[in-house]
């Protein structure tokens, strides 16, 4: 169910990603440049950041390695022995949780999700195979459906129409898809669509059928669970996959998988539709997603007011229609004006991660609320 070269892969993703945590944007995440002197080309620090979080990937003490294909020779006898792979969740405040998935749970997962695709003939992946999501079908799911990946950068002005062929199933991500439709690119026939990591917009999946996608499929899980549903259609349920047992007693839904003895909390609120069914309705741990990472409105604000020119602040989602990133709200101290927004800024940057930071900023004499009294949007 995993091979060397896969192993190699999910390094080399891990590499990437934590260099390009210090951009500003999250497509810079999924370059697929050689990565074979990407070692040598790394900031000690990013080196070292990366190299602990491969050692958790594959379940080895931590160190760093002189050659990607030492590194690689060694997580791979790590997996062998272990026969599991630790997760951790992405980018949550705080510390991490490590989500560890067995072979057996790689191999459910893989070959329950397989009908769905059983036309597919070649799997395009635009995301990290050492997120959970990345690895579950760009790197489990052509083993079990016997068909080749193609790894290609997640950049929009591509020539898609040329490099997309029939029969091919595309694993992207919500703010792919978005900037994908702005580029007004078209699919060839019988090209497939893949996403998860985060809500896609009822008027994406629209848009993408409108380009000429052959079938769309979301995802919804999470790094504790893997994927749990999916739908194909814009406004439809969530069905669950058949390798989980659902139930929800005193009204609260909880799955467990058939190979499992434990039970487990959903990681959101959901209307259950029906046995089988479910609306994903709000987190439960009061997170929301910027560009498909984990983040935490209510620790952005701790943040924030700690600052002495802020005297009270809130921290929120913008609307849709505003952007996909947190924007916020502050009183000012005394003393201070909206001119010194900069070192407000520089703070911030700090202090937090690029998905953390606040995109916009609203001043005013005293924190929006509602007539009712309540913390209100601006």
């Amino acid at each position: 169910m995993l091979n060397r070269n896969d192993v190699k892969r999910m390094i080399s993703d891990v590499l990437r990603t934590e260099l390009a945590r210090r951009q500003a944007d999250a497509l810079a995440v999924f370059e697929t440049d050689n990565a074979d002197d990407l070692l040598s080309r790394l900031p000690h620090d990013i080196l070292e950041s990366a190299s602990q979080k491969a050692a958790v990937l594959f379940g080895y003490e931590p160190r760093v390695f002189s050659s990607l294909e030492l590194m690689t020779d060694y997580a791979y006898a790590s997996f062998i022995k272990t026969r599991r792979i630790t997760f951790l969740t992405s980018g949550s405040t705080g510390e991490p949780k490590k989500c560890a998935h067995t072979v057996e749970m790689m191999e459910e997962e893989a070959f329950g999700a397989a009908p769905l695709f059983k036309d597919v003939k070649r799997i395009v992946s635009l995301v990290p195979s050492s997120h959970l999501y990345g690895f579950s079908f760009t790197v489990t799911l052509p083993h079990a459906l016997n068909v080749p990946v193609a790894a290609i950068p997640a950049l929009p002005t591509q020539p898609w129409e040329k490099i997309l062929r029939e029969g091919d199933l595309v694993a992207g991500f919500p703010l792919f898809w978005n900037y994908w439709l702005r580029a007004q690119n078209k699919f060839p026939a019988g090209v497939q669509a893949l996403s998860s990591t985060a809500p896609c917009k009822d008027e994406t999946i629209r848009g993408l059928y409108g380009a000429g996608l052959a079938r769309f499929t979301e995802i919804y899980g999470a790094s504790e669970t893997g994927a749990i549903a999916y739908r194909h259609q814009a406004g439809e349920p969530f069905k669950v996959f058949s390798f989980w047992d659902i139930s929800a007693p005193e009204g609260q839904p909880r799955i467990k998988r058939l190979s499992q003895p434990d039970w487990l909390l959903l990681p959101d609120h959901v209307d259950l539709q029906n046995e089988r069914c479910l609306i994903p309705l709000r987190r439960s741990d009061a997170g929301v997603q910027v560009a498909g990472i984990n983040v935490f409105p209510k620790h952005v604000e701790q943040v924030l007011a700690a600052h002495p020119a802020v005297k009270a602040c809130r921290v929120r989602l913008m609307r849709p229609e505003e952007g996909c990133r947190l924007k916020a709200f502050i009183v000012l101290s005394d003393g201070y004006t909206p001119e010194h927004l900069g070192i407000i800024r520089t703070y911030l940057a700090q202090k937090l991660t690029v998905h953390e930071l606040p995109r916009a900023f609203t001043f005013g004499a005293e924190l929006p609320v509602s007539v009712l009294g309540k913390d209100a949007d601006w």
